[in-house]
């Protein structure tokens, strides 16, 4: 099995089991490619939003869900976002978003 593949079915499991607690949040602005690898993001379906790395202080990124996978896996208010590509080319919020208090 590809890292692609494990990385895909990750994040689908993920936002199968995610409520979707966040229906009218979107990234704000284009993507794209990953910050890491620099993948196009054209052909994505999900981009991860965060550690770029596995440093304590990591800067944050866009990623792929194969950079993901290594160093963003958990998904999670303070960990990562994960964001779904919509038929408009939009990215939206559908795991890790901010308790729902806060909206």
């Amino acid at each position: 099995m590809t890292t692609y593949f494990r990385a895909k079915q990750h994040y689908e499991a993920i936002a199968q089991s995610e409520e979707h607690k966040w229906p009218n949040i979107h990234w704000c602005g284009d993507i794209e490619n990953c910050d890491v690898c620099s993948r196009p993001m054209q052909d994505e379906i999900y981009m991860i939003d965060g550690p770029a790395t596995f440093s304590s202080n990591a800067p944050w990124g866009n990623l792929c869900i194969t950079c993901a996978l290594k160093y963003s896996p958990q998904i999670g208010w303070g960990k990562a976002q994960l964001y779904q590509k919509t038929t408009d080319e939009k990215w939206l919020l559908i795991a890790g978003g901010p308790p729902i208090e806060e909206f």
